[in-house]
């Protein structure tokens, strides 16, 4: 195991002394410079390296949580315009985008991908805002976790997108923090984040990987990202003159980060496979064998067409998908007389996290 360490330290050494990136102060650096940043970056050799590295059994992680947006500003099905702009401006902000174009085609976007007819509408979104804390509280029902020891350090903020420029050097500087505090305890440092808080957490590592080099953090770990909106959003970037590439350069894996595994759900538009991650996990394969039955349904019974267009609001919801990385997956299905689980939390994220297979560490 030292031997391996000592190799990926030196591999890391040998990129950052041949990195022709200068130091720079953590707010520098916008989102909309990464490419450059990343564009002489590809070491598939050092993935696989760190792959057998981190996924050994060695001590148990510090765990800093970055949480994304509460899902009544997110909607429980469409996937809100404001944050669709908010991320191109954020990535492209030398583009500039007609808002007013992009809402018809979103309109039009949610209207076919709903199958609404005339007079249909989407369900509102619920008033509820989940706590500020949701991360770090879902860790404790890690298995194992009260054995272990596990160090969960929140970073709060504001979950406003708006304070997005504000918040990633603070964010940066926090990362930094605790990489210095832990650093001598050979313990990883790991990083969760969910939704907005990937994007957040995508430029601050980047940032340092300027900034500080020096910093390691061993895995990072995304859910619900919308760094790679779902395909069908990605028409509408299209449509602005954004091409999907365009959207693949701009999203790379930060130099400091080990091992980056994302997370996703097709039928969350806050969320795709994205093509920088080491691995990319779906977690709503299991219902799709059922979305051509209701389809059939819809298109097919009347008697039951009423009922199998809400069951497809049911399976396409994004809050719920967009929560089921830690909520796990429910839904009822009237039209087929069907219920639908699909544990998430502790089959796909869990391990993600921590080994509870192996010996809680020692100090």
């Amino acid at each position: 195991m030292k031997i391996l360490r000592t190799a990926l330290t030196a591999v890391f050494t040998v990129f950052t002394l041949n990195t022709a990136l200068p130091a720079l102060e953590l707010n520098s650096v916008k989102a909309g410079d990464i490419p450059a940043l990343a564009a002489d970056i590809n070491v598939p050799a050092l993935k696989a390296l760190t792959d057998v590295i981190l996924d050994g059994h060695g001590p148990d992680p510090i765990v800093i949580t970055v949480p994304g947006l509460s899902f009544a500003e997110i909607g429980p099905d469409p996937f809100e315009l404001k944050y669709l702009i908010k991320l191109i401006k954020l990535f492209f902000p030398k583009k500039h985008v007609k808002e007013s174009d992009l809402a018809a085609d979103f309109d039009a976007m949610n209207r076919d991908y709903f199958m609404l007819e005339d007079g249909d509408v989407l369900p509102p979104a619920p008033a509820i805002r989940v706590p500020d804390n949701y991360l770090e509280e879902k860790l404790k029902e890690l298995p194992g976790y009260a054995d272990h020891d596990i160090v969960v350090v929140p970073f709060h903020w504001s979950r406003d997108p708006d304070d997005s420029e504000a918040v990633i050097p603070e964010l940066a500087a926090k990362i930094a923090e605790v990489y210095d505090t832990y650093k001598a305890s050979g313990r990883p440092v790991y990083i969760l984040a969910h939704s907005w808080g990937t994007v957040l957490s995508h430029t601050a590592l980047h940032r340092l990987g300027c900034a500080r080099p020096d910093v390691k953090i061993g895995r990072w770990i995304t859910m619900g990202s919308p760094l790679m909106p779902a395909n069908i959003v990605v028409k509408l970037f299209l449509k602005a003159g954004i091409k999907k590439e365009h959207l693949e350069k701009v999203v790379s894996k930060p130099l400091i980060a080990a091992q980056w595994r994302n997370i996703w759900a097709m039928r969350d538009m806050m969320s795709n496979e994205i093509t920088a991650a080491d691995a990319n996990t779906q977690v709503d394969s299991p219902v799709g064998e059922v979305e051509p039955q209701l389809i059939d349904l819809i298109l097919h019974s009347k008697p039951l067409k009423k009922a199998a267009k809400q069951d497809l609001l049911t399976i396409r919801s994004i809050g719920a998908w967009h929560g089921s990385y830690f909520y796990d997956y429910k839904a009822v299905l009237k039209s087929l007389q069907k219920e639908i689980y699909i544990p998430i939390f502790q089959p796909i994220l869990a391990p993600q996290v921590m080994d509870t297979a192996k010996a809680p560490s020692a100090e």
